[in-house]
């Protein structure tokens, strides 16, 4: 009877263990866990603007307005009194750094008288004591040639126009008279009186650089960057233009290049933004362009990271201590904390539904996300420290962390080519933008409910192009 009734016993034993080991598994599912998304912080890049302005039309209009001959009277009763006569041809000019040179040729003819001595008490504006003396130069005789040159310093001010300022930097008479009274020579007083007068003409030039309109140009070009622009797929680039600076200014023969940067805080929304309109800043003062640099969010689902990694998983298999398991159906239904939840059937010695809990981490080098730190959820383990043991092996852990890879080259790819598209086009009639992203570096990943958030850091060149 004790017999009987033990075997009865272990007969109820082996047909527990047997319906335990053939009952499905079905652990509860493990609900999201998920921690904030820090915002993204807006980077300020500095931007170039190459401005090329034809100086031309402005250096006629002053070559017409400069007047072609010059006279002049210097008279004095006691000393050298002078009178002269000068013509001009035309002015050559030449841009060189950033000053404006140009040289003059022409001819003049000189008529001066010299008294020594005046007295003034029978007339207020005296008399001379001795008869005066009377030379010319290039009077009677052929006019005297002369070279002369000036030089103009060129920078742009807050309100985005030139200022200028122009200098006589030589005067020469190529055959000069030789003017001696008395043996005193006149010949450099002559001159200077000379260069006094063509002194006056430097505010003619000043002026006529006053009247190029530069702010115009660059204030259309302001107003168009402050409109988003569509990137198919990855949403609405607003450029958010803030301030402009200028670094340098370089003329070329009859022509002024301008490097203006202009710092912007480049963001993409999903949605189109309101364009905020933000008046032309003054100009202030840059030493050089730092790059376009900005953060952009690449949204993963989890439904592309499953149809990514489930190709390989489907249909594989692997044996445990003589049990061999089939993997059915894989797919990622959720994050938890640092990790994404796995959600796998499976089939054959033991039939049901597993969650594994697997870290996704960058390896920029490789461009892929890498699956670490795979485990068992705990319902899941639960469940089969009842039911089977045996199913604790590190080989679907192995298969995972070894065959879990995603390759995010190609999404590189196809952001910078989207991207860059976006970049390069005419934004305006004499407006255009023309950009290069170099570099596009993952940095960090974080988990939402039903995607993985990929923020990346794009690096590259923009300028501005005002024709």
């Amino acid at each position: 009877m004790i017999q009987k009734t033990s075997r009865i016993r272990i007969s109820f034993f082996f047909m527990a263990v047997l319906l335990i080991s053939c009952k499905s598994i079905a652990p509860k599912a493990p609900s999201n866990s998920l921690q904030s998304i820090p915002t993204l912080t807006y980077e300020i890049s500095s931007v170039s603007i190459p401005l090329e302005i034809e100086l031309k039309s402005y250096l006629d209009a002053a070559e017409k307005t400069i007047p072609k001959s010059f006279s002049g009277r210097h008279e004095q009763c006691e000393g050298l009194s002078t009178s002269y006569f000068f013509t001009r041809e035309k002015i050559n000019f030449n841009g060189n750094g950033t000053s404006l040179a140009y040289s003059v040729n022409g001819s003049l003819k000189l008529n001066f008288n010299y008294c020594p001595k005046c007295h003034y008490l029978l007339h207020e504006k005296g008399n001379c004591i001795i008869p005066r003396v009377y030379l010319s130069c290039g009077e009677v005789e052929p006019m005297r040639r002369y070279t002369l040159d000036y030089a103009t310093s060129i920078k742009v001010g807050t309100d985005y126009r030139f200022n200028t300022s122009t200098t006589l930097r030589n005067f020469q008479l190529l055959d000069p008279c030789k003017m001696t009274i008395a043996n005193i020579d006149f010949t450099s007083d002559v001159e200077q009186k000379i260069k006094n007068e063509l002194v006056e003409l430097q505010s003619e030039i000043d002026q006529q650089f006053k009247s190029i309109d530069i702010k115009s140009s660059v204030e259309e070009a302001w107003s168009l960057l402050q409109e988003p622009t569509f990137v198919p797929g990855y949403g609405h680039l607003n450029l958010r233009p803030s301030a402009l600076a200028i670094n340098e200014i370089k003329l070329i023969d009859k022509k002024a290049f301008i490097g203006l940067n202009i710092d912007i805080a480049p963001c993409f929304s999903s949605e189109k933004p309101k364009a905020e309109t933000i008046v032309l800043p003054k100009l202030g003062t840059s030493t050089k362009s730092s790059g376009l640099n900005f953060g952009l969010d690449v949204i993963l689902s989890y439904d592309s990271l499953t149809s990514m990694v489930r190709q390989f998983f489907i249909g594989r298999s692997f044996e445990v201590k003589s049990n061999k398991i089939y993997i059915e159906d894989l797919k990622v239904v959720g994050a938890k904390g640092q990790r994404i939840i796995f959600k796998i059937s499976i089939s054959g010695s033991k039939k049901g539904v597993i969650y594994l809990l697997a870290q996704p981490v960058v390896n920029n080098t490789m461009k892929r996300i890498e699956l670490r730190n795979v485990d068992f959820d705990i319902e899941t383990k639960s469940l089969l420290l009842k039911s089977a043991k045996w199913f604790f092996s590190t080989k679907i852990i192995d298969l995972i962390e070894k065959n879990g890879n995603y390759e995010y080259f190609g999404q590189i790819e196809d952001i910078k080519k989207e991207v860059n598209s976006a970049l390069n086009q005419e934004i305006s009639k004499g407006v255009k933008i023309q950009g290069e992203i170099s570099t596009i570096d993952l940095k960090h990943l974080y988990f939402a409910t039903n995607h993985l958030v990929l923020r990346t850091q794009l690096k590259g060149d923009l300028k501005l192009i005002l024709e």
